[in-house]
């Protein structure tokens, strides 16, 4: 049974500290074209049940906050594809990491996954909005308001605007960082990937290179040319 590590499923970019909004208590949808969609609903006292695309069951698990990190511990007969933990203890990352790369979030458990085993039926890897997933799990409109998320955690932009705005401010480059790198926003294709420029933004506005360079490292490894090209450039 898989277990992906949301936090990590997108290439992340640095910028101030967003507010903590209310983690429990809300269903979260992220996406990423190695995992596909994924829907986890935490409640307010600790739970966490995930819909992974291709799993049959519901995942349960647990979640909490340790200092500037989230911390998530599934059943012990699940693991992370993407790190290799194996699950049955805590396993953390940046709570800002994490947040970031929520693409839509609800109020509330609409998909009713709190206490479920069998999934309402197999997730494919395709992007879906969540307001249509809730339609066809409910029959009908969502309940509570959809919030659509960009990669900071702010509410959506257009990739015309995050392009648009790549050289106003260094928030605007940090932004600009991942849709450089990937080509994509929120999956949804905007831009020819460009590893030069999405390297140059995030030297000139101090983003983080750490996960890109994962990921690069990931791409090169399967013999992608232009990955390796850029990891020889870029890379430490």
């Amino acid at each position: 049974m898989r277990l992906p590590a949301i936090a990590l499923l997108l290439a992340l970019v640095a910028a101030p500290a967003v507010a903590a909004p209310q983690i429990g208590g809300y269903t979260n949808m992220s996406h990423d074209a190695g995992h596909g969609t994924q829907v986890e609903y935490l409640s307010p006292g600790g739970g966490a049940w995930l819909w992974y695309p291709g799993n049959s069951v519901i995942l349960p698990g647990k979640w909490k906050r340790s200092g500037a990190d989230i911390c998530f511990a599934y059943t012990a007969n699940s693991y992370n594809p993407v790190t290799g933990h194996k699950g049955g203890d805590w396993e953390c990352m940046e709570y800002r990491l994490w947040w970031w790369a929520i693409d839509e979030r609800v109020e509330g458990d609409p998909l009713k996954l709190e206490g479920a085993t069998k999934v309402p039926f197999k997730l494919r890897k395709e992007r879906v909005r969540f307001d249509k997933l809730i339609a066809r799990v409910t029959g009908k409109k969502p309940p509570v308001e959809v919030t659509l998320l960009t990669p900071t955690g702010e509410e959506a932009q257009s990739c015309k605007s995050i392009l648009a705005n790549a050289e106003q401010s260094k928030a605007g480059m940090a932004r600009a960082v991942s849709t450089y790198f990937y080509g994509i926003f929120m999956g949804e294709p905007c831009v020819k990937v460009d590893y030069a420029r999405a390297f140059d933004l995030m030297k000139r506005s101090g983003t983080d290179p750490t996960p890109f360079l994962r990921v690069l490292r990931e791409r090169a490894a399967t013999g992608n040319p232009k990955a390796i090209a850029a990891l020889a450039r870029f890379g430490p």
